[in-house]
């Protein structure tokens, strides 16, 4: 054998698929009381999640929330709670993976069924999956003639972490809070030595009945700081983050004498972060034999990284459709459960953000009667960014007003707090496998006259000539590359 390749191995973990799935998940609650339902407050955390062969089999936990009306017309609430588990099907997933999910929870809905009222959730589930990989590459070898250069890779470093905040505020009197949801807005994911640190905020979203028994609602902003271990941080890393709240916990201490309200809120709070370091296969793209032919096997690998995150507000208001008719007869109390729906897209002049903001919106009639409609207000606004990034958009909704300046019309206005996630491809291309093949014919000719092509570099050269690139160069002085029309190279051989 002519040839002894040498080769590398570079493991490294890194995301190997996406998987999801939904589920319906229902609670039952005792139906005899509820005259009918005004809002519900989902909200479903993940437990675990496990790999297997082609799958990934995952548990969480669904929260509800539920203000009601009862056959008094009085306002009351309730919660309940259930576990459930599902699976998300991939074919590369493999028992040696890792995953982690997200939930988000759609299509709530309720029905009755004797003397018991019935909610059901969708609950989506995203499903990133982890796992360790290995790009075995050549480097050189007797025999053969390298042409290296740095490959990009990136690895994945996964951590997780919870964190406590909590926050005391005051607020007009309230006899009791009915129904609250929270909103997560990152604003800073930093590399630091040994951590990732994430900063950002919540909006509470507060629906309250206040001493005359009518409903409002409140909102607030409430910061937080999340440090989380990470023994391969270093500053200048970029990470990622995907915040959620864990528990949430509302306490309101009255002064009936003031008119005033103490509410405390204590929160629970859980990130995944990816860390994204970036490094090089010292990997040959490309290699020859001066004796035979060298039959190569190429690969090719692409990781993402983040490249940038940009953070901004977005104020939206204009007219908003309900899911019941109103007229002026009709007070609009509260707004609840506000939550924001976004994504991005490239536009004849840019990129785009649309979406809309929904709610469950609580009307009294003018017989003092209850009842609740969704609004939906869409939106549509530009937004800057590399075509040749990919974007990950998220929005939170900071504060929702809606009024009835028309008979008929609702009109809302809302602030959104959007973060947005640019990921690059990094893509590495080299040859992973190497064969001798048949042997070269040495030439009679003691000199040879090679005329390259215009434009051909030293590497093209050498690679037609079968020589080392240096001895090209060392037999041809006069040379500059790329040549240029016209160029002769003299190929001597020295004769045994």
């Amino acid at each position: 054998m002519s040839i002894k390749p040498h080769f590398e191995t570079y493991r490294y973990t890194t995301r190997v698929c996406r998987a999801g799935s939904q589920s319906i998940v229902e609670c039952r609650l005792p139906g005899g009381e509820i005259a009918g339902v005004l809002a519900i407050h989902a909200r479903a955390v993940p437990a675990e999640c496990v790999c297997a062969d082609g799958e990934v089999r995952y548990n969480g936990k669904l929260f509800l929330s539920v203000v009601y009306e009862d056959a008094d017309r009085k306002v009351c609430r309730a919660e309940r709670g259930a576990e459930f588990s599902h699976r998300a099907e991939n074919p590369a997933v493999t028992p040696a993976c890792f995953a982690r999910a997200a939930f988000r929870t759609d299509n709530v809905s309720w029905r009755r069924e004797g003397s018991g009222l019935y909610i059901s959730v969708i609950v989506g589930a995203d499903i990133d999956v982890y796992g360790t990989v290995q790009a075995e590459y050549l480097t050189g070898g007797e025999g053969i003639v390298a042409k290296r250069k740095g490959q990009p890779i990136v690895k994945t470093v996964c951590v997780s972490g919870e964190a406590e905040t909590d926050d005391e505020f005051s607020t007009d009197y309230i006899g009791d809070i009915l129904l609250h949801s929270e909103n997560v807005h990152i604003a800073r994911v930093d590399a630091e030595a040994g951590q990732v640190c994430v900063q950002g905020e919540v909006a509470l979203n507060i629906c309250a009945q206040k001493g005359d028994m009518s409903l409002c609602s409140y909102e607030r902003l409430l910061p937080f700081r999340m440090e989380i271990p990470c023994d391969e941080a270093l500053p200048g890393q970029t990470a990622s983050a995907r915040v959620c709240v864990k528990s949430a916990v509302l306490s309101a201490d009255a002064d009936e004498e003031r008119g005033r309200c103490r509410v405390n809120a204590a929160l629970i709070l859980t990130a995944d972060c990816e860390l994204y370091i970036k490094d090089e296969l010292p990997a040959c793209e490309d290699a020859f034999s001066p004796s035979c032919e060298l039959i190569c096997t190429r690969e090719r690998r692409s990781g993402r990284y983040l490249s940038e995150i940009a953070v901004f507000t977005e104020r939206v208001s204009g007219q908003a459709s309900l899911s019941r008719p109103i007229d002026y007869s009709v007070s609009l109390q509260a707004a609840a459960v506000p939550r924001a729906e976004i994504s991005c897209k490239r536009g004849e002049n840019g990129g785009e953000a649309e979406g809309a903001i929904f709610a469950d919106v609580i009307l009294c009639d003018a017989d003092g009667g209850h009842r609740s409609a969704e609004l939906s207000l869409p939106f549509l606004f530009p937004i800057k960014y590399d075509a040749e990034c990919t974007p990950e958009v998220r929005a939170a909704v900071c504060g929702l007003n809606v009024r009835q300046r028309r008979e008929g019309e609702a009109e809302a206005e809302s602030t959104l707090k959007v973060t947005l996630f640019l990921y690059r491809e990094a893509e590495a291309d080299y040859i992973s496998a190497a064969e001798e093949g048949e042997a070269y014919r040495e030439s009679d000719c003691a000199v040879s006259v090679f005329i390259p092509r215009a434009g051909d570099g030293l590497w093209e050269i050498s690679k037609q000539l079968r020589r080392p690139p240096e001895e090209v160069e060392k037999s041809n002085p006069e040379l500059k590359f790329p040549v240029g029309a016209g160029e002769r190279i003299v190929v001597w051989r020295r004769k045994s």
